[in-house]
């Protein structure tokens, strides 16, 4: 019997890598340190730290997670079974955290506010793996292997917005 069939998972990271090349969780925050510090807090036991995690998407849209510094982007390949979460939870305490520094735009008065109720809310959506009504799937995996090199220049992550393409595809 065939196992569930392959997904083609992304990475995008400052550090340039080679195809063969292995990829570990470097034990540091992804986003907000009170954000990550709040999801350890809450994390269920045997659960991988997201800390200590690589990260893929399914796509090559890294606007969609919060990625702001120039990377390379690599296809990888999970070294064991990768957990599945939805980054949109994590999205909602970051416009809540914007609405902070930012009180006085207008536009930050519909975020959310940063409180307990929230907090416990992004939290336990998240680590119960359940989707938002618009999830942002992330893979979070302790190892990876690069099996392709996608961009071989570093990137703006605001670049691939709806999927990165090469500029000598774009017209």
């Amino acid at each position: 019997m065939l196992g569930p069939p392959l997904i083609k998972l992304f990475h995008i990271s400052p550090e340039k890598y080679s195809v063969g090349d292995e990829i570990v969780g470097n034990g540091r925050d992804k986003v907000d340190v009170r954000i990550e510090d709040e999801l350890e807090a809450r994390k269920p036991d045997g659960t991988l730290s997201r800390r200590d995690a690589v990260f893929g998407l399914e796509h090559t849209d890294f606007t969609v997670c919060g990625v702001v510094s120039p990377g390379y982007i690599y296809r990888i390949k999970p070294n064991c079974e990768p957990e599945r979460w939805d980054f949109a939870w994590i999205g909602e305490m970051q416009k809540a955290l914007l609405k902070l520094k930012y009180p006085q735009y207008e536009g930050m008065k519909q975020y959310p506010e940063w409180n307990t109720d929230l907090i416990d809310k992004c939290c336990s959506g998240y680590w119960s793996g359940a989707a938002t009504q618009t999830p942002y799937w992330e893979f979070l995996m302790p190892s990876c292997t690069v099996i392709e090199v996608i961009a071989s220049e570093l990137v703006d992550p605001k670049s691939t917005k709806g999927g990165w393409r090469p500029s000598s595809t774009v017209s």
